[in-house]
């Protein structure tokens, strides 16, 4: 399973967190990591998903602003073009799944 599977299961937490790293408190991102770690499939090793998930957060949370998190949380299912984005934000933290 790739990162973008993940990367789908913590995009409900993205729309409630703000807008830039800076402005996550350490509470909010670790709410975000340990969602994304806790939904993620079977196979990966704890460290390797933290890794992932972490990256995942700092990525998401630079790419997005805020009225775009919330416009993504009111469709469903999200808009392709903004899953796309967030699959694109996020691409680079996929090496942090490899063994």
């Amino acid at each position: 399973m790739t990162y973008r599977h993940l990367l789908a299961l913590a995009l409900p937490l993205a729309v409630a967190l703000p807008v830039s790293a800076a402005e996550w408190s350490a509470q909010a991102k670790n709410e975000f990591v340990q969602q994304c770690v806790a939904g993620a499939p079977a196979g990966y090793e704890d460290a390797q998903l933290k890794a992932y998930c972490d990256c995942a957060a700092d990525k998401v949370s630079a790419e997005f602003s805020e009225a775009e998190l919330q416009e993504m949380s009111r469709q469903s299912p999200p808009d392709p073009a903004m899953q796309q984005r967030l699959v694109n934000a996020s691409s680079s933290c996929g090496e942090k799944l490899k063994p």
